[in-house]
């Protein structure tokens, strides 16, 4: 099989999965809807003809018997219950295992025989749960008519059928039939006859509507709209043969088919979208990188120039805005947005809050934000994790919940905000909240620090341990937590995404943890500084301001720097000259300026300018780690460009300079 078609397909398939995973959590609480069931439907019906032709037999099967259970479900002859959606949430993911064997290029193997055995006891009527509607499944061109059932119950597994069939002159007619589950005696008397006639009347009046003969043409729309096969909603338009008047009149088009214009045969839509593979735009996007640097150096260099030469100063503008423009475009194309990243949510809070025992209330908001598709590609697991935490260690059971004076149940709200160049993403709980001295003594008796350590924190530190690898509030491991791995991890993407993480909360009231990230990663805004004669730069995101260094402000507590640059904030004082050059910078004595920062007071020689820069890797250097790369300037030359969270995490341990 080609493998472009095959990769086609897994990306269609992942996005219908999806989509349909989403659909069951809305149909869970609005079972009878039917547009629902529709695209449910419509998602397993496409993801069989696609394994169908890619002779996935083990798929075709599975997603078969999938189809049976919603076309009833859609039909109305079954009613969606917590077990069965359960069945068919478990049913999606061997669809997910499956396609991920067939994208390792191996046939997928058959679905769990127990979990497929249930997903055909509840298609044909035999879940445990009792259905409003009794049925037994339809033979071949017979349609059951459920009104009758309503009005003459009879026992299990009996009914009344009904189907088209033509008279000898072609016109259409109706042949009932009363089917049980054991054969009836035929009527001895007149009576019987009677009660049959009765019920054949009752039968016409379902169909044809009270009052109205059979032939007519309201009989013939009525007939076509209670006889319309289920499967004809999807496939077309059900028409009906001609009446027995002589008139070659069609029934109208069933539920969801469009009208086709006057001029002839509808006209389908053209399709303006087109999928390109993502390495393709990774080297677009380099290539415009490539431009913004030489756009740089060509400021630069006609800025020296002065006014000298007009044309080449205006040259220099035009070509300043055309390469802005194509960096937009092509960042843009890469947009995706943030409901991709939320769509798995729905499934995790439900599947963990019954594991919990937790009643809770997910608020999504601000799907439509975009954001870079590698941050929503990287960001997808570490998300999924907060939201987990938060319903393990925020909210609290419904009956504490009660205690406290809140509902039982609880709101955990994930939201995306726009903001400039960057993107928020909130994921708050109304739950206890954290308590920093608890985290502390958590720490201690783990050893993941000490005493001493523990005594010198602040606030805000005190809830950062929880990002440190070991850490867990849980005594117990349980499936969703208390093995400490998860926040570290957490942080560490955020980290590798060129952003941060910030914590609030307050007791009883819920905690909120925000996720700031750059819009894309294609392009680095920076903060050039000197170092004595060394050029340095600076991610422009974790710069709060610049400001002047007050010695006065400076202050050793427990024999650590630190410089009070508010009335109630003491950060870390980060001498960079003795960090990165071995040479303090002497304050009073030396050109001193300081850049303030989440981390700390950094202090430099000068603070130069901002600038877009283009990311390179670093391969050389032996202490990479405190560096995110490297850059070319405005003046062609090259500069390291800083991890500040990378060097004061090295400060912190004994080895550090």
């Amino acid at each position: 099989m080609d493998n472009d078609i095959l990769q086609e397909f897994l990306a269609e398939s992942r996005e219908l999965l999806a989509d349909a995973q989403a659909q069951l959590l809305r149909l869970e609480a609005a079972p009878g809807d039917a547009a629902v069931l529709g695209a449910i439907f419509r998602a397993f019906h496409t993801l069989k003809g696609g394994a169908g032709f890619l002779e996935a037999a083990s798929m075709v099967d599975w997603c078969h018997h999938l189809e049976d259970l919603l076309d009833k479900l859609r039909a109305g002859k079954l009613q969606a219950d917590g077990g069965m959606i359960d069945a068919i949430l478990r049913s999606t993911d061997v669809i997910e295992r499956m396609l991920g064997e067939m994208a390792q290029g191996e046939n997928p193997a058959p679905g769990p025989g127990e979990l497929g055995a249930l997903v055909k006891a509840y298609a044909s009527g035999q879940q445990p749960a009792a259905q409003a509607v009794r049925q037994v499944p339809p033979v071949a061109g017979d349609t059951l008519i459920e009104s009758v059932e309503a009005l003459d119950p009879e026992p299990a597994g009996d009914g009344t059928w009904a189907e088209t069939r033509a008279q000898a002159s072609g016109a259409p007619g109706v042949y009932v039939q009363k089917k049980t589950s054991s054969p009836a005696p035929a009527p001895a008397s007149a009576a019987g006859e009677e009660d049959l006639e009765a019920e054949f009347e009752r039968m016409l009046d379902s169909v044809y509507g009270k009052g109205v003969a059979p032939g007519s043409a309201t009989s013939a729309t009525s007939a076509a709209s209670a006889l319309r096969d289920p499967l004809a909603d999807d496939a077309g338009a059900a028409q009906l043969p001609a009446t027995a008047g002589g008139g070659a009149g069609a029934a109208p088009p069933a539920r969801g088919a469009q009208p086709a214009p006057a001029g002839g045969a509808a006209q389908d839509a053209p399709d303006t979208t087109i999928r390109v593979d993502s390495a393709r735009l990774d080297q677009a996007m380099n290539q415009v990188g490539e431009l913004v640097l030489l756009r740089n150096r060509l400021s630069a260099a006609v800025s020296r120039l002065g006014q000298s030469d007009e044309t080449l100063a205006r040259l220099a503008r035009e070509t300043d805005l055309a390469v802005n423009d194509l960096q937009n475009t092509v960042m843009r194309l890469r947009m995706q947005p943030c409901k991709r990243l939320f769509q798995s949510l729905p499934r995790v809070v439900r599947d963990a809050s019954r594991s919990l025992g937790k009643k809770v209330r997910l608020e999504l908001a601000g799907e439509d934000v975009e954001i870079d598709k590698t941050v929503i590609d990287a960001l997808s697991g570490p998300l999924i994790h907060l939201v987990r935490n938060a319903l393990d260690h925020g909210l609290e059971p419904p009956e504490q919940r009660v205690q406290f004076g809140k509902p039982e149940e609880g709101v955990l709200r994930v939201q995306a905000v726009h903001l400039g160049d960057k993107v928020q993403i909130h994921v708050s709980d109304d739950g206890r909240g954290m308590d920093g001295h608890r985290i502390v003594q958590s720490a201690l008796s783990k050893g993941l620090i000490t005493e001493s350590d523990a005594a010198r924190l602040s606030e805000r530190e005190m809830l950062d341990l929880i990002f440190m690898p070991g850490f867990s509030t849980k005594e117990q491991v349980s499936e969703l937590s208390g093995r400490g791995v998860g926040m570290d991890v957490v942080r560490s993407a955020v980290q590798g995404l060129r952003g941060r993480v910030d914590i609030t909360t307050r007791a009883n009231q819920g905690t909120q943890l925000s996720l700031e990230l750059p819009l894309t990663l294609a392009v680095l805004p920076v903060l050039y500084f000197k170092l004595r004669r060394e050029t340095y730069a600076l991610p422009v995101s974790v710069v709060d301001n610049l400001m002047e260094i007050d010695p006065q402000q400076v202050h050793s507590i427990s024999g650590r720097l630190m410089a009070q640059v508010g009335q109630d904030r003491i950060v870390p004082y980060i001498d960079l000259g003795l960090q990165l050059q071995g040479v303090e910078l002497r304050l009073g004595h030396d050109p001193c300026e300081g850049i303030l920062t989440e981390h700390g007071l950094l202090v430099v020689s000068e603070a130069l300018g901002t600038e877009d820069s283009v990311v390179k890797p670093l391969d050389i250097s032996s202490q990479t780690s405190w560096y995110q790369g490297a850059t070319i300037s405005g003046g062609g030359d090259v500069v390291l460009i800083l991890d500040i969270a990378a060097l004061t995490r090295a400060m912190r341990t004994p080895q550090a300079a």
